[in-house]
């Protein structure tokens, strides 16, 4: 009888020790009621001056939500399905992504009820979003813009350097004088603007001397453009100081001697044109870059090429005259727009009168090197058409967007001192490059960036048959007949019904 009396007392015990176990597991485990998710915000994950391609929309709540991704046909942008809708993990955003056509404005709905919290409490609203792409601002940056227009480059003539100089083979485009028949030929097409490429240290004496007759005869050149109603862009191109940025940044004696020319220069060019119109613009440089080294450069490369500029900018202002306000282009390594945008630094300037210069050839082998040795093509298409994808249409649109971004909506000009794509040896190859120079133009219209186009005077297809019009005579070379105005209307009309969509439907 004790014994059993024991068993019971222990199975008691047990009982209740039980009890008290399960008591405190469902106290630990009692889940708290939690309200419904609340809408915090809906946005792009990027700011856009028009809606294209791939886009991303995140919508957040005051929690994690979740959300089925077969309902993802449910949610529209424009009225049409959009591709994607999920919430990545355990988060507040549910992301939606869209592959856009061209448009100005898009609206997101998501119906009520298909976003819920972690209880099943559902976000009981409907979801709706309108965003606008940012309109070009209206400033001084884009009146230089209108200002300068679409403009051609003197390519080849004046930036002849090296032995064509110094053994008397003329210049490199084979037009020994300019006339002013070209400059008359693009003022009648609506070009606005002629960048005049000039190497000047070939033109030197040992003490960095201009030659008087080689400063006269460029000012004769500038006359005659002026003289069609058309501005000027003047630089330093091909001198001896444009690729030897690596040297001078580590060599004591390299920085002495080119820093000593590159004012010398600009002191003797400045001066020579101090009473020129505001119809005149200095570009300080081309395409400074370190030795064969496009890529990129070292940290005192860009401090270098920054102090370079200034020098260069503080040397023209101090020559008094028109050249105390006119309007100077600087640039950044090798004028490309990343590099420039990353690491350039504006110089200072009491006239606040500056204007940032790139250039952009891209891509590369389906602008510049369209063949290989032997003739064959190696890049004969570009676009949508082409490849099936909206990548290349893309890749122009941002990178052109991206100087927008940094300049012309901060208010400092810029400008696309050189553009190109060859003249090819077929006509479906041709209308490639004619798809891809209007789509170019009009998305630097988009990006309130002006353009001159380079030109060579080359007068047969081919690698660098970068030919528009002829130096001498100013006949229309390689068809541009049609697409000197087709680009010239790209880049300046503002014409609304002139869109993006309208240049797409029109690809090869």
């Amino acid at each position: 009888m004790k014994q059993n009396r024991i068993i019971n007392m222990l199975s008691a015990v047990a009982v209740a020790l039980v009890a008290t176990a399960c008591s405190n597991t469902d106290a630990q485990y009692t889940i708290p009621d939690v309200a419904a998710p609340q809408l915090v915000s809906t946005s792009l994950t990027q700011e856009k001056a028009i809606f294209f391609g791939e886009t991303t929309i995140e919508v957040t709540f005051d929690q994690n939500v979740n959300f089925a991704t077969k309902n993802a046909s449910m949610v529209t942008i424009n009225g049409e399905p959009v591709d994607k809708a999920l919430v990545l993990g355990a988060d507040k955003k549910l992301t939606i992504t869209k592959n856009l056509e061209f448009c100005n404005a898009i609206t997101l709905n998501i119906p009520a009820g298909l976003v819920t919290n972690g209880q099943g409490k559902v976000y009981g609203e409907e979801i709706n979003a309108t965003f606008t792409a940012k309109e070009k601002p209206s400033n001084e940056a884009t009146a230089v813009s209108q200002m300068l227009g679409w403009g051609w480059n003197l390519g080849n003539h004046f930036d002849t350097s090296g032995d064509a100089i110094k053994n008397g083979w003329g210049y490199w485009d084979q037009v020994p004088v300019m006339t002013a028949a070209p400059f008359q030929t693009l003022a009648a097409a609506g070009a606005k603007t002629v960048r005049m490429p000039t190497t000047w240290t070939d033109h030197m004496d040992a003490d960095y001397t201009i030659s008087a007759d080689y400063l006269d005869e460029v000012a004769a050149a500038v006359d005659l453009a002026i003289g069609a109603g058309l501005n000027v862009i003047l630089n330093t191109h091909h001198d001896s100081f444009e690729t030897d940025l690596g040297n001078a940044a580590t060599d004591p004696a390299a920085y002495e001697t080119d820093s000593t020319i590159i004012v010398r220069l600009w002191q003797q060019v400045a001066t020579r044109f101090a009473s020129y119109s505001d119809k005149l613009i200095f570009e300080t440089f081309n395409e400074v870059h370190a030795g064969d080294n496009w890529g990129g450069g070292t940290d005192a490369e860009y401090a270098l090429l920054n102090q370079w500029n200034q020098w260069a900018v503080s040397t023209i202002r101090a020559t008094g005259g028109n050249n105390a306000t006119r309007w100077i282009g600087v640039a950044g390594y090798a004028a490309n727009i990343d590099m420039t945008i990353d690491h350039f630094v504006l110089p200072t300037d009491p006239a606040n009168r500056l204007i940032v210069g790139v250039h952009c050839y891209d891509p590369y082998n389906f602008c510049l090197a369209p063949y290989d040795e032997a003739g064959n093509p190696v890049a004969p298409t570009w676009g949508h058409s082409a490849n099936g994808s909206s990548s290349d249409e893309l890749y122009v649109i941002n990178q052109l967007y991206k100087l927008r971004t940094a300049y012309i909506e901060k208010n400092i000009p810029c400008y696309l001192g050189e553009y190109g794509c060859v003249w090819k040896k077929s006509d479906e190859e041709n209308a490639y490059r004619n798809y891809y120079l209007e789509f170019f133009c009009r998305a630097a219209n988009l990006a309130g960036i002006p353009m001159f186009v380079w030109d060579n005077n080359s007068k047969e297809a081919g690698n660098e048959a970068n030919g528009y019009i002829d130096h001498a005579t100013g006949a229309w070379l390689n068809n541009s007949e049609t697409m000197v105005p087709t680009m010239i209307k790209a880049c300046t009309s503002t014409d609304a019904s002139y869109t993006f969509q309208t240049i797409w439907n029109k690809a090869p």
